[in-house]
């Protein structure tokens, strides 16, 4: 006869199935985004000439928006390596601030942790570092990643399958990524109350778009990123002496 299976076995079994429903309800919010969002991509890259299996396969192993909507730009001009690589990291580079705080640690196993850094995007970032996912365990971060990259590749795959039958006619898919960031930045400011980053950001576009036009080419974005992060490094430095 076999044992009897272990009774802190069985009690677990419901605590995990409530872990789990936690995590995946956590994702329905980046669904909502992911999933018109991957769609938009999806019908941008048929529509751009290219093949629609690149969709789903770009972002089952790219994984970040916007540098994919990038992409489709990059692929179509026939940019050189250096300067996609070179992009990718200008418009990604947020990512270095989100591995300061994101919790890495709860994350046990090695593979777990590698998946953790590929599929640490803003949403899953903003999701496990405030709010109830603050308390989220390693595991069910692993989940939250994985249900979240998934809706990204449906969403994906569901654009270029529309694509291939949408009219050539129809234009301004490529604004969608433009548009959910806007959307961010101003309930960020409704959130925050306070207008400072608005005009930081502000007068480092400004100073970006002179360098660029009068200084140095193609120089905008690195030069008002810099700028921004320079900025607001300095402002939180003050206000953490004035604390004390």
């Amino acid at each position: 006869m076999h044992p009897p299976p272990r009774q802190e076995h069985l009690a677990d079994r419901p605590e995990e199935s409530s872990g789990v429903r936690q995590a995946v309800k956590l994702t329905v919010p980046v669904a909502m985004a992911y999933i018109p969002l991957g769609i938009a991509f999806g019908v941008l890259l048929t529509a751009s000439g290219i093949n629609w299996y690149w969709a789903p396969l770009s972002t089952l192993v790219i994984y970040a928006g916007s540098i994919e909507f990038l992409a489709v730009g990059f692929m179509v001009a026939g940019l050189p390596a250096y300067q996609v690589a070179f992009t990718s990291f200008i418009v990604n580079f947020r990512h270095i601030f989100y591995g300061l705080s994101f919790p890495l640690h709860r994350l046990r196993t090695k593979s777990q942790k590698i998946y953790g850094v590929f599929a640490l995007t803003d949403e899953t970032y903003g999701i496990t570092t405030a709010g109830p996912g603050t308390d989220l365990t390693g595991r069910q971060i692993t989940i939250l990643q994985v249900v979240s990259h998934v809706w990204w590749v449906l969403g994906a795959l569901l654009g270029s399958l529309i694509g291939q039958v949408i009219p050539d006619s129809v234009k301004g898919f490529e604004f969608a990524l433009t548009a959910m960031f806007l959307t961010l930045a101003v309930n960020a400011v409704k959130a925050s109350r306070s207008m400072v980053l608005v005009y930081l950001a502000a007068g480092s576009g400004v100073v970006g778009f002179l360098v660029d036009k009068y200084l140095v080419g193609e120089s905008f974005l690195i030069v008002s990123l810099l700028l921004y992060v320079a900025a607001v490094s300095f402002m939180y430095k003050k206000e953490k002496e004035a604390k004390g």
